[in-house]
């Protein structure tokens, strides 16, 4: 018999900077927002199992949106004149806007990757704007990124053939093997020269070293999980954060890497619904 999957997906304009965004996004169930922010490179795919997951759906409301230049959000009128660099300003404001568009009531923000990153630079730079924040896989600062980026537009080199085995590298191999290309899957339809864009803001943009100490948090919701199978995010990396954010709440999950939403998201779940519990209960 036929399965229709609940998740709906919609179209809202969101205008940054006078320009106009049409942004693709997908939801599902109903109470206290999720917003859910997808790795460079990638789009909301990775929140296919989170979408679908009544435990979650039946108090939150589950909200995946890809950005633009990712998925199905196309980039905007006159994308071809210049080349696209993801910076920081550009990538707070368009998420804040994505919220606003919506008309949300104090959502959660929870990002992966480039999204984690982003999770430290709202805290810093909109205190107490948003119920909580979830950082997945997050980094005070990685300059690596930047270095690698110059292969991916080399015309030298097949993009396709090098971002493949850098994604599987950073899976875990205790991740089932369908999961594991899946996520290869979702980088396959990258666009030309977005992840390189994406990893200007990861490598040259985010630096959130020099504000750490300013974030309180337990007065912002903050939260960070971490995959202990992603070269990128090594535990001494989060007890960095840990040791530099006041009262700042990590947890550490073997077997898992650097996309936990896709990669085995049940064991994911275990994680994240304690924090969505905590977060249901702040004002």
């Amino acid at each position: 018999m036929a399965t229709i999957e609940p998740m709906i997906g919609r179209y809202v304009h969101v205008e940054v900077d006078g320009i106009n965004y049409r942004t693709y996004f997908e939801s599902n169930g109903s109470g206290i927002p999720l917003v859910c922010l997808h790795t460079a490179g990638a789009d909301s795919l990775e929140y296919r199992h989170l979408l679908a997951d009544d435990d979650i759906t039946k108090e939150f409301q589950v909200i995946a949106f890809d950005m633009p230049w990712h998925g199905r959000s196309l980039p905007p009128s006159g994308w071809w004149e210049k080349e696209y660099k993801l910076t920081r300003r550009f990538y707070m404001d368009f998420v804040i806007a994505f919220t606003e568009a919506l008309k949300l009531d104090r959502p959660i923000l929870m990002g992966c990757s480039m999204g984690g990153y982003l999770m430290l630079d709202i805290a810093h730079e909109h205190p107490g704007k948003f119920r909580g924040l979830i950082a997945l896989q997050p980094r005070d600062y990685e300059p690596a990124w930047d270095e690698m980026s110059k292969w991916l537009v080399h015309p030298e080199v097949n993009p396709a053939n090098l971002i493949r085995p850098l994604i599987r590298s950073l899976t875990s191999s205790q991740a089932p093997e369908e999961y594991r290309r899946e996520v290869e899957w979702i980088y396959a339809r990258c666009g030309p020269g977005v992840l390189s864009g994406d990893f200007y803001f990861a490598s040259k943009e985010h630096d959130a070293r020099p504000f750490l100490e300013e974030i309180d948090a337990e007065e912002q919701g903050l939260y960070v999980i971490g995959g202990d199978d992603d070269w990128s995010c090594y535990p001494e990396h989060t007890d960095k954060l840990k040791s530099s954010i006041k009262g700042l709440k990590v947890t550490r999950i073997p077997g898992l890497g650097h996309f936990p939403p896709s990669e085995r998201p049940e064991l994911f779940k275990q994680a994240l619904m304690p924090i969505l519990y905590e977060l249901r209960l702040r004002a």
